[in-house]
């Protein structure tokens, strides 16, 4: 693989970041910011009352840091920044429900909110700060997992840990001020925190859960080193032992440096309306379609055809009987037999272990048969489309391209606002609840970052 340019892309990638700032930002990419910032913010706070969370919360204190930097979020203990990222961004992405790069890959909130929030908290950034931080992590996991998407998930890698340390690593530099040497070392060393596999998509697994924090922290640390002299290799992405040669078959590293600066691609996160694997999305909405229209029962129920993209075949299609609440977010079948048989994909049915063997569910689950669509790639690639063939005779059919919530298929301002109230009524009062949305609303406003984390911490 040769260099896309003489200048390595981890230096083109340096020079955004430490160029990036926050006057030079769209109005419309600080407010997407925003809205992306308080989905976090819910989605971490539900996040840290589930149980497959507290491992890592119960790690953390096993050993407690005498540096008492970062707040974790609900609890308000403190500990060093790099841990409270960790634990944070594990439960931001403990129940599946947190944002989606759309035409790219990966959950990218995860690996630079956690962050932005760990890491401002210690320095005492403002919200300026953190807004510009923020969106320089995006810019950069979003190039670089367009760069090798879907061929890094054919090859059994998930997006969050190979991804996630270059995007942490960027966030934590520029609030960090690192100089452009720093900066080169710090996506060099990120490299090489960059791991996680996929297989909990084919028979479960909650280790998923700590891909996220696994890459917050990772990012982190990398950045630090890099401030305290640690090298790493200038080429790690487009290298013969980098990032785009491991981690996928075919890659497109001219895609991380084309129109580097003049774009946004934060405006193409998209905000998750189920919590289940975003490539079974598109599906559910059409499902939830043809239900309503012809008033479907299971006991109806022939068999169901379902296109979708040819990597969601092995990423969301796979498990058609859930063991856990992981397989059940990762099953387009169970997902949809949700749809029929409860007319709903709330969070609490994925929980439900009895639902993970109900008879109705599981034997309306294997009828679901998914295959390539041959429309499903490139752009449309989120494209679903949906045969219900029925007892009578019938057969009810709908195509879908893009999942509510995504950039073409936007959901209303209030229901994102109302996805926050929900997911964070787990851990905050109303009154909180109604005091954290104006101060995201008003971010840019902060003298100090700390002012939001110490909103994050439960009364109830």
């Amino acid at each position: 693989m040769t260099l896309v340019s003489r200048e390595t892309i981890a230096l083109q990638l340096t020079r955004f970041v430490t160029a990036l700032k926050y006057d030079n930002l769209p109005i419309d990419v600080i407010n997407h910011t925003k809205a992306l910032v308080l989905d976090q913010l819910g989605v971490e706070l539900i996040g840290s009352t589930l149980e497959w969370t507290q491992p890592v919360l119960r790690l953390i204190e096993y050993a407690p840091s005498s540096n008492k930097e970062s707040t974790i979020v609900n609890y308000g203990n403190k500990t060093v920044a790099w841990d409270a990222a960790f634990v944070n961004a594990t439960f931001g992405q403990g129940c599946e429900l947190d944002d989606m790069a759309f035409g790219s890959a990966g959950h990218i909130g995860t690996a630079t909110i956690p962050v932005a929030l760990a890491i401002g908290e210690r320095e005492h950034i403002d919200g300026k700060q953190f807004i510009v931080s923020v969106v320089a992590g995006y810019e950069v996991m979003y190039r670089l997992m367009a760069a090798v998407q879907p061929y890094h998930a054919m090859r059994g890698f998930q997006s969050q840990g190979i991804g996630g340390p270059f995007a942490a690593a960027a966030v934590a530099g520029k609030i960090l001020s690192l100089n452009e040497r720093e900066m080169v070392n710090a996506f060099g060393i990120a490299g090489s925190h960059s791991a996680g596999s996929l297989e909990y998509d084919q028979s479960g697994g909650e280790v998923k859960r700590m891909h996220a924090g696994l890459a917050a922290r990772g990012g982190i640390q990398s950045a630090v080193l890099a401030q305290y002299g640690l090298t790493g290799p200038a080429t790690i992405i487009e290298g013969k032992r980098g990032f785009c040669h491991i981690f996928a078959e075919k890659s497109n590293p001219e895609l991380i440096v084309k129109d580097l600066g003049q774009t946004f691609n934060v405006r193409n996160t998209w905000l998750k309306m189920y919590p289940a694997i975003a490539t079974v999305h598109t599906a559910i909405d059409a499902v939830s379609r043809l239900t309503d229209e012809y008033d479907i029962r299971a006991d109806e129920v022939v068999d169901i055809k379902v296109g979708v993209a040819e990597h969601s075949l092995l990423h969301g299609a796979a498990i058609y009987q859930p063991i856990d609440v992981t397989s059940a977010q990762f099953s387009l079948a169970f997902s949809i037999a949700l749809r029929i048989v409860k007319r709903s994909n709330d969070l609490s049915l994925y929980m439900d272990s009895t639902l993970w063997n109900d008879e109705e569910i599981i034997s309306l689950s294997r009828k679901v048969k998914a295959y390539a669509h041959p429309d499903a790639h490139g752009e449309r690639r989120t494209l679903a489309c949906v045969d219900i063939n029925l007892a009578d005779g019938r057969t009810c059919h709908a195509i879908q391209e893009y999942p509510r919530g995504s950039p073409k298929n936007p959901a209303a301002k209030e229901e994102s606002y109302q996805k926050f109230r929900t997911l964070a009524a787990s851990a905050l009062t109303e009154e909180q609840i109604e005091e954290v949305i104006p101060i995201v609303e008003t971010i840019e406003e902060l003298d100090d970052i700390s002012k939001l984390t110490s909103s994050l911490i439960s009364k109830a």
